[in-house]
């Protein structure tokens, strides 16, 4: 039974950032993100603030590359993909050494 409530908690939390998301709600994103987070690898909220923080800075990146690149400008996109990949790293060795 725990692991139903679990799975439920996780698509709660993932449907609600994806509806954050396109409702450009940043805050609540950040927010139901951190909470998806923090039940799906089992780390305090705050560490999943921390994580989310990276992740959504990397995805601005993301775009940031994807609209240089669609522009034609790939030695400034390349820059932007590889901020993208540092601040990934970052995310997930953050994930990978937490313990709760």
């Amino acid at each position: 039974m725990e692991d139903e409530v679990k799975a439920k908690g996780l698509a709660r939390y993932e449907i609600s950032w994806w509806k954050a998301h396109h409702r450009r709600d940043n805050k609540l994103l950040k927010e139901n993100m951190a909470n998806l987070y923090r039940l799906q690898f089992n780390i305090s909220y705050e560490k999943a603030v921390k994580v989310v923080g990276l992740r959504v800075q990397a995805t601005k990146e993301h775009d940031i590359a994807e609209n240089l690149e669609d522009a034609g400008n790939q030695k400034e996109a390349d820059k932007h993909w590889k901020k993208a990949e540092k601040l990934l790293e970052k995310h997930f060795e953050i994930l990978i050494n937490t313990k709760s």
